[in-house]
């Protein structure tokens, strides 16, 4: 089963208990039912975001610097700029920026 179909499952399911529960099938008490059961799929998005948001910055705390890719991209930059210097962009470039 691929992951994709794993989490469509387990939304079928939670989907389905909460449907369950919103028609009175299942044994919860009037205050549940009433005021706490409809609001769980609001609840869900709401932890999905905080999961998120807590995953996306953990992440870019732990991100690992990588000095060897950071020079790479130099000589990179640092050859396309010669490689326009020939072709005369560089002119160009001078041009269009003094008739702005």
């Amino acid at each position: 089963m691929t992951r994709a179909q794993k989490i469509g499952t387990a939304f079928a399911a939670a989907g389905g208990i909460w449907l369950l529960g919103m028609l009175g099938w299942l044994p919860l008490s009037e205050t549940v039912q009433a005021e706490v059961w409809p609001a769980l799929p609001l609840l869900a998005v709401v932890a999905l975001g905080a999961y998120a948001f807590i995953n996306i910055g953990y992440n870019l705390l732990v991100f690992r610097e990588c000095p060897e890719a950071y020079y790479e991209l130099m000589q990179e930059i640092q050859e396309a700029k010669d490689d326009l210097r020939v072709k005369n962009v560089d002119q160009l470039m001078q041009i269009l920026a003094q008739t702005k």
